[in-house]
């Protein structure tokens, strides 16, 4: 049987979504781009944002509220109410081993918030929630939208698997994305599927 851990991910982002609902989106932005560590490693410094430099993903097109995003070939749409408080799930249809890659977006609750803002709390958030290795990595652009993007290990059901988070936002919104993956794709790979996929993001 294969695990799609949709179900603990959405939880844990919510978690932090929550979290973030105590900070005000009107707060303004530390002078530098760089944000402090949110873990106890050296490895949790975010640099400044870049443009995405991917070829966007040419497979299943998948909408929510107020955007759509496509999926690489031979992943597709989940039910979103496999994991209460998702937006849009999809994940791959054909995996290799006893794990489904698969990405979710949940609309946060805070409404919008700021990179520095996640950076200043998911380290907490997420290392509370029983993740590891939780790292700030370098900001991206997608869509218009500076996203903070962090990583972390987590385990469930006693499966280990990679998450790599980014917060996407409008004005009004953010909405957190969510990849997550087994631990045999190599980190080089999962940001690649990540970036191809937040490539083809356009906001409705």
């Amino acid at each position: 049987m294969r695990f799609t851990p949709t179900l603990a991910v959405s939880a844990l982002v919510l978690t932090v979504a929550t979290a973030l609902a105590g900070c005000s989106s009107a707060s303004p932005e530390p002078a530098s781009s760089s944000a402090e560590s949110v873990a106890p490693s050296p490895s949790t410094t975010a640099a400044a944002s870049s443009t995405l430099d991917a070829t966007p993903a040419a497979g299943d097109v998948i909408t929510g509220t107020g955007y759509s995003y496509a999926v690489p070939k031979g992943w597709g749409k989940h039910d979103s109410a496999a994991a209460a408080g998702t937006d849009s799930i999809a994940i791959d249809l054909a995996p290799t081993g006893n794990f489904a890659n698969n990405v979710n977006v949940v609309l946060s609750p805070a409404g919008a918030v700021t990179p520095a803002q996640v950076e200043a709390a998911a380290g907490s958030e997420l290392t509370s929630s029983g993740a590891t290795g939780v790292a700030v990595l370098d900001r991206v652009t997608v869509a218009g939208s500076e996203s903070a993007h962090i990583t972390a290990t987590m385990t469930s059901s006693g499966v280990t698997y990679r998450i790599h988070q980014y917060y996407l936002s409008t004005d009004k919104q953010t909405y957190i994305v969510t990849f997550s993956y087994g631990t045999s794709v190599p980190d080089a790979d999962a940001i690649g599927i990540a970036e191809s996929v937040l490539a083809s993001w356009k906001w409705s």
